[in-house]
């Protein structure tokens, strides 16, 4: 018979056998390169760049075949697990990102990336809302610069993202805390108009609620002591 003091111990260690069999953390990163960049001012007009202090938007768009998407990669498990390349082979379609900016600093936008025609043409699509936690910084380049920020509100269109396997990110987006990621633009270096083409590394996070397993396990256990 389960006591309360032993089916505490019990679901402990279901808890902790859950965690580390099933809910392993998973971090995806879309590695996109050549993403042609517009600064914008506050109105929405093409302007130049206002570097760390900028006011208005930047704005990313692909320019096919120049922009690609060069690789998906994943890891499982937090640091120090290493990410693994995917071996993703369709094509970028669709590429728009738009980056809020007051003074510098990053105050919303969002993300979208169509790959093989994207839901449309039979193809996939990941979107993301950009939050208001970033930055403009210089770089050590003269002239060049990079943003950050963080992204909510994640979703993929379904399970699977061209070829890459994506079903658990697909099923996690549908409950707080919802697909949560961040963002690094680099190798910004924009003419005296506010144009040019950058590079940026976009990462979506699945991280398993521990609460919810443990009362999955804890629910799991009192069922099996009312069958007793």
């Amino acid at each position: 018979m389960l006591t309360a003091k032993s089916l505490a111990a019990v679901a402990g260690a279901v808890l902790v056998a859950s965690t580390s069999a099933i809910a392993q953390e998973r971090r995806l990163q879309f590695d996109v390169n050549n993403l042609a960049f517009q600064a914008r001012d506050v109105a929405g007009a093409p302007s130049a760049f206002g570097g760390t202090a900028h006011t208005g938007s930047i704005t990313f768009i692909d320019q096919l075949p120049t922009t690609v998407l060069a690789a998906i990669l994943i890891r499982t498990g937090g640091l120090p697990n290493p990410f693994v390349n995917q071996g993703f082979s369709g094509s970028l379609s669709d590429a728009a990102v738009t980056i809020n900016l007051a003074g510098g600093l990053v105050t919303g936008g969002s993300i979208l990336l169509d790959v093989n025609g994207g839901p449309g043409g039979g193809g996939d699509r990941y979107t993301a809302t950009i939050g208001a936690v970033g930055s403009v910084q210089a770089s050590p380049t003269p002239g060049e610069f990079t943003i950050d920020a963080l992204t909510a509100l994640g979703a993929f269109s379904d399970g699977a993202y061209g070829n890459v396997a994506v079903a658990d990110f697909f099923a996690a987006q549908g409950t707080p805390p919802f697909l949560t990621g961040d963002f690094l633009a680099f190798s910004i270096q924009p003419s005296p108009s506010g144009s040019g083409f950058g590079h940026m590394d976009i990462f979506v996070n699945n991280v398993p609620a521990p609460a919810s397993l443990a009362l999955l396990g804890l629910g799991g256990l009192l069922a099996a002591r009312r069958r007793r």
